[in-house]
């Protein structure tokens, strides 16, 4: 395969993961400073630090960091560019079935074999994998022994520690805010009071030790970000409101910016029945 950078931030497990294979393998990498929400228009000084990473190289696979006419500037000073993305943007769809880190390994034509020659156990690898696209409850789906569930759960808490997430706050306010929860019709409603933490990923585990199934759960976090999580309705208020969706398109989110807030609850719970 010729050689291909590899473009990806590190603000989340699957991408933290993404990134220890590419460098345990040797693969030219230039890591993304941005959060999530991660726009290739807003990387600095991106033909350098491609240049940098391996001036022969002409292939670049870009990890969920959107940019067509970015995309279509590589392309033009002679790129071959691949995009690994699995969610729904506002202004694009790149959903896919597989996960970021799934798509990854096919691209980079990584067998099994060879992510135990580079010290990675595949079953753990592949979980990250199915959570990142279906949560913890893609494990039982995909018919993981319960034994092996735990050990990619653990392990996956592991990158969560690593990048410093979630606190020991936020699982408490998850705790707390589930607690309070409200309900209309089938959708539990869960409002978090704090802006300082964010709540969604440590209520998924919460949730996670309840549930067999995952419930239609409606998250409102103290900075404003709304999401909707293992629903139908998704794509649905992604057509109403915008924002992205993710999760195989089960999952909905919103994160207000300056001059363009959230949608209310009751205008999501009003687009949910209509």
């Amino acid at each position: 395969m010729p050689a291909t950078i590899l473009l990806c931030p590190k603000n989340d497990e699957e991408s933290l993961l993404i990134l220890k294979i590419a460098q345990a393998a040797g693969y030219p990498v230039v890591i993304s400073e941005q959060p999530h929400g991660a726009r290739l228009y807003n990387e600095p000084n991106l033909i350098s630090r491609l240049k940098y990473a391996d001036l022969d190289a002409r292939r670049v696979a870009i990890v969920e960091m959107p940019g067509p006419a970015v995309e279509e500037e590589l392309r033009l000073i002679g790129y071959e560019v691949i995009i690994i993305d699995h969610h729904r943007y506002e202004d694009m769809d790149r959903m896919q079935h597989l996960s970021s880190l799934e798509q990854f390994l096919n691209v980079y034509e990584i067998s099994d074999a060879q992510l135990q020659k580079l010290g990675f156990d595949p079953m753990l690898v592949r979980g990250v994998g199915m959570i990142d696209r279906g949560f913890v409850w893609e494990l039982k789906k995909e018919g993981i022994a319960k034994d092996d569930q735990k050990r990619i759960r653990d392990y996956y808490v592991d990158l969560m520690r690593e990048l410093g997430s979630p606190s020991a706050e936020a699982v408490e306010e998850a705790k707390r805010a589930w607690e309070a929860r409200e309900q209309a019709g089938d959708i539990l409603i869960v409002k978090s009071r704090r802006a300082d933490v964010k709540i969604r990923e440590a209520l998924s585990f919460v949730l996670a030790d309840l549930y067999e199934e995952p419930p239609q759960v409606l998250i409102l976090e103290g900075n404003g970000r709304v999401s909707l999580q293992d629903s139908d309705l998704a794509p649905k208020l992604h057509k109403a409101f915008g924002g992205f969706t993710f999760g195989q398109d089960r999952c909905w989110g919103f994160a207000p910016e300056p001059g363009r807030p959230a949608p209310t609850i009751e205008n999501i719970l009003k687009v949910s029945v209509e």
